[in-house]
């Protein structure tokens, strides 16, 4: 199985901010979204809030054969998980439904685009009209912290 080499969680100043949604990034360079998702070595998942965009995460697999596996698969979209989309330069249809039955877009755009203008791209988006995945996981997001809210409140 293609396991994952390494993942890096980065914290900036010491605190993490609160996000309203997670998106992930198929990223050999770290400037494009230049990979193919099923093949993809490096995932680069950002956090977005009403005013910042933060990366969180960089998750590099082993490098892997042509063709498909639907181990490689599964576990891409296992870390992944609480995403709210995924973008790459292509996606096939298996990966797709795998991805949507996890609650998790995929999106696809060209291997030229920047990576910074996609994420201010996204975050004026989000700001001003907001796409129906980012508000999904706005709204799970918004109905966990009542919950949790509710129950700091009950009685111990």
């Amino acid at each position: 199985m293609n396991a994952m080499e390494r993942k890096l969680s980065i914290i900036e100043d010491g605190q993490q901010r609160e996000h309203c949604f997670k998106v992930a990034f198929a990223s050999e360079s770290k400037h494009k979204v230049d990979q193919h998702f099923g093949s993809a070595h490096t995932f680069l998942i950002y956090g977005f809030g009403e005013q910042h965009i933060q990366l969180i995460e960089a998750l590099q697999f082993e490098v892997t054969k042509p063709g498909h596996d639907a181990g490689r698969l599964s576990q891409r979209i296992e870390a992944l998980k609480g995403c709210a989309a995924v973008f790459s330069n292509a996606c096939g249809q298996r990966a797709i439904e795998k991805l949507k039955q996890s609650g998790i877009s995929s999106l696809m755009v060209d291997s030229d685009i920047e990576l910074s203008v996609l994420l201010g791209e996204i975050h004026l988006q989000f700001v001003h009209q907001p796409m129906a995945w980012m508000q999904n996981k706005q709204t799970d997001s918004a109905e966990q912290t009542q919950r949790l809210n509710e129950l700091l409140d009950e009685p111990w």
